[in-house]
């Protein structure tokens, strides 16, 4: 494999050079506990696969998500771009702590369990208890960055026994979440407190600033430790934008201009970033989307084809599955590299969801001053 330059990645849309696109091998099941099922509550009812914890993908989406999710590889790399994977797994895994246990998730939504802060490669502190062990998957990526000059450091490993997590933002929608907490397997830790748990999605990085969604005190508490930890940037708290992760919510296509779901959001930016042009995503026909309801359920929400990914600040890679999109876009004078995504609401994940970008050429630019 390419030997790796040493990470440089402070934002959303200057030149990638290098990024890691994840795998999706082995990702023939959902594992559905409680973690799961509260992570997912926008699409995953309480009585999904009541009495089973293992809901199997039928072999044809398992091999339609392969082939696009390989599609984005070779079209990133035809574009220029250093494509780095993460080892694959050999075989499904059943893992387990002392409080739980799981069907281990395979490395294909490399953004959430890592940010990329500058120089410093941030594994962060899962929400399901499936995805625990992912990044061991990238750790021979992450061992050769940290070779060539790169920081590493890994936030708090969550216990994510019974109880880890906080139930605020539920309570504040007028979501009643009990059903699923107390029909949790897991055991409890008697004395331990909220713990820290939060993925690298919730973040938008904007040169010297860093968009950070907190919506429960699971996730304060990341925000803390990251401000404590990477001291050279600033951090924006975005007071609950959505349950977690926000890149369906807003993505900087470059400076000044954004992608956000709709005018409502604007209020939870940054004063200066709520004077960028916007740029709001067409609706999409329910029908563009697979239907699932004769096996399972979709666990990402129809915005997820807003998950784009930027490989400079005048091209971007979209869902070729969205073309109401690709026509906006391109009507602003972007070009659009279109990749197929067929199984994105069944994979819960975008192209920026997929990749992980560790080298663009941007740097600690103000774009908020």
């Amino acid at each position: 494999m390419t030997t790796a330059l040493p990470v440089n990645s402070f934002d959303e849309w200057s030149t990638l050079r290098e990024v890691v696109v994840g795998r999706a091998d082995h990702y023939n099941a959902h594992h559905v506990d409680a973690s799961f099922k509260l992570f997912y509550f926008d699409n995953v009812a309480a009585d999904t696969a009541a009495g089973q914890t293992l809901l199997t993908i039928p072999q044809q989406y398992v091999d339609e998500l392969n082939e696009d999710v390989e599609g984005l590889a070779a079209a990133l790399a035809a574009c220029g771009v250093t494509v780095h994977r993460p080892s694959a797994p050999g075989k499904d895994v059943d893992i387990r702590s002392p409080y739980w246990d799981a069907r281990a998730t395979p490395a294909l939504n490399v953004r959430d369990n890592t940010v990329i802060l500058g120089d410093t490669i941030v594994e962060t502190a899962p929400h399901v208890r499936a995805r625990i062990f992912e990044n061991d998957q990238l750790k021979t990526i992450f061992q050769r960055y940290y070779t060539a000059g790169a920081r590493w450091v890994s936030m708090p490993r969550p216990a994510l026994a019974r109880g880890s997590l906080d139930t605020a933002y539920f309570d504040k929608q007028g979501i009643d979440v009990s059903a699923v907490m107390d029909a949790d397997t897991a055991l409890p830790i008697d004395g331990l407190d909220l713990e820290m748990i939060f993925d690298g999605a919730q973040c938008m990085r904007l040169g010297a600033d860093v968009l950070v969604n907190a919506a429960n005190a699971n996730h304060r508490l990341a925000l803390r430790w990251l401000g404590e930890v990477i001291p050279g940037l600033r951090f924006h708290l975005l007071d609950g934008i959505a349950d977690s992760h926000i890149d369906s919510v807003v993505v900087p296509l470059r400076p000044g201009l954004m992608l956000l779901r709709a005018p409502e959001f604007l209020d939870y930016l940054p004063k200066a970033m709520q004077a960028w042009d916007v740029i709001y995503p067409p609706q999409m026909d329910e029908s563009a989307f697979p239907d699932y309801s004769s096996f399972g359920f979709n666990i990402a929400s129809r915005y997820i084809d807003m998950n784009v990914l930027s490989i400079d600040e005048n091209t971007v890679v979209v869902n070729s599955l969205y073309p109401e999109l690709i026509r906006v876009l391109e009507g602003r004078g972007f070009t659009v590299v279109p990749v197929a995504h067929r199984h994105r609401r069944l994979a819960g994940g975008g192209f920026h969801c997929f990749t992980l970008d560790t080298v663009r050429s941007g740097g600690r630019e103000d774009y908020l001053s």
